[in-house]
């Protein structure tokens, strides 16, 4: 009876509890910050509307449109909020979690090139673009294990790109430029959770988590199509290949003699308690093959009064994971769990001459694009998503003269699923500060 009652539990409780806190292949998807003061406070937009180092990121063919050397410094902040809760025939317990975290957001140089016609610029910066920090609680009774089951899991990390581009107008309209980016990072997850059934009675007690170092590079080619009141463009990040370097750990406890653990027991391995199919620890080399992503923008009017609309397509059923040999691996893997996404983003700015300011404001919603269900077991649950990851943005620029610009945007951001029987409610705040220096091309 035990050995059944462990087995169930050790296979499913992390399915349940861990649902919120996602895998490596599962951080590499989605996660974004956003890149740029400027145009998080325009709700993303940059496809069309970058007229500074974000360029790199949004559209590299944009950096073209840069006139002075331009130095950039940002950093960024950010609060999520996570709610959980699991629903049962007893009734629902819900537990809140918040996490902070703060840093550089962003640091870089373009360097335009003297040129007797059209433009010629470099680039080379910093972004941080994917946050990984996240806690998440989970409290009540579960009607499947028949306990009541509590839970906490960490999450920490975050990757950053490298960027190096340059561009150049191939005709008094039109740009083109390219990026190479290399992606650096690391995601680190620690989860214990615990299942006490009082009808046994029985009590199963779980560690796991991972520590991973991630990387990648990719290439961006691009082109900007721009006149005096509005300006189209294009980019494509050819397939890419992420590789990851994961230490994996879970440790499961289990005991049917009235006895009961508790959340924060430290277990000696070698005690009665301790099942060999529980622990178990492993060093994985693997790699993720992601698809294209393509992008494209339109604005209209003139930096400092324009509006722009950017959409980004990708198809994450496409991607595909190459584990080694000897590891067994679900087949079709994203084909199965994932979607494809059309994320869109809108917003504009408008300068005021008498308070010497530009204000901004903006939308965006990024899909979320794993599906489900977790796990080996096709019948686990699927996610239902109510709410997509929606973000309200506002923004501030402010030039003090012509050599120092500062901008500031916060944007709100807030999503919902379910995966029966619990249900996660995710708010999101962040903070982006960006420091822009201007200095003159000598012989221009």
């Amino acid at each position: 009876m035990m050995r059944n009652n462990f087995i169930r539990t050790f296979l499913v409780l992390p399915v349940l509890f861990v649902a919120g806190v996602s895998v490596a292949q599962e951080v590499v998807v989605e996660n974004e910050t956003g890149v740029s003061a400027k145009s998080m406070g325009m709700g993303g937009v940059g496809i069309a509307v970058a007229s500074d180092l974000s360029a790199l990121i949004y559209n590299p063919a944009a950096l073209a449109r840069i006139k002075d050397i331009e130095i950039q410094f940002g950093v960024n902040t950010l609060r999520k909020k996570y709610g959980t809760s699991l629903k049962s025939t007893i009734g629902s317990g819900t537990k809140n979690e918040t996490t902070d975290y703060s840093g550089m957001g962003t640091i870089g140089i373009a360097y335009p090139v003297p040129t007797d016609r059209g433009s010629l610029v470099f680039g080379i910066a910093y972004n941080r673009v994917k946050d990984f920090a996240g806690n998440l609680s989970i409290s009540g009774y579960n009607d499947y294990l028949r306990g009541f089951q509590t839970g906490e899991a960490a999450e920490e990390g975050g990757m950053g790109i490298i960027s190096v581009g340059g561009a150049v107008d191939v005709s008094p309209n039109v740009s083109v430029g390219a990026s190479f980016d290399i992606w650096l990072g690391d995601y680190k997850r620690d989860n214990r959770s615990l299942l006490n059934d009082d009808s046994a009675p029985y009590s199963q007690l779980d560690f796991t988590g991972a520590d991973d170092d991630i990387s990648a590079w990719s290439f961006k080619p691009s082109i900007l199509y721009f006149t005096e009141k509005y300006r189209v463009g294009a980019y494509a990040r050819l397939p890419m290949t992420f590789h990851i370097d994961e230490r994996y750990y879970s440790e499961g406890y289990s005991r049917d003699d009235g006895g009961y653990f508790n959340l924060y027991e430290m277990i000696d391995p070698s005690s009665p308690f301790a099942d060999d199919v529980a622990t178990y620890t492993e060093n994985l080399d693997y790699t993720i093959k992601a698809p294209m992503q393509l992008g494209f923008g339109m604005s209209f009017g003139e930096p400092g009064n324009c509006a722009g609309l950017d959409v980004v397509y990708e198809n994450w059923t496409q991607a595909k994971i190459d584990y080694p040999s000897y590891y067994i691996a679900e087949p079709n893997y994203f084909r199965d769990k994932y979607r494809s996404s059309l994320s869109w983003r809108i917003g504009g700015e408008k300068t005021l001459p008498r308070l010497g300011l530009t204000g901004r404001i903006g939308y965006m919603r990024l899909p979320i694009m794993f599906k489900g269900p977790r796990g080996y077991d096709p019948t686990n649950p699927e996610i239902t998503v109510s709410n997509e990851r929606d973000f309200i943005t506002l923004g501030i620029g402010k030039q003090f003269d012509p050599s120092l610009a500062v901008d500031v945007a916060y944007i709100h951001g807030f999503s919902s699923w379910k995966e029966t029987p619990r249900k996660d409610d995710e708010t999101v705040d962040r903070l982006y500060i960006a420091m822009t220096y201007h200095l003159s091309v000598p012989g221009r």
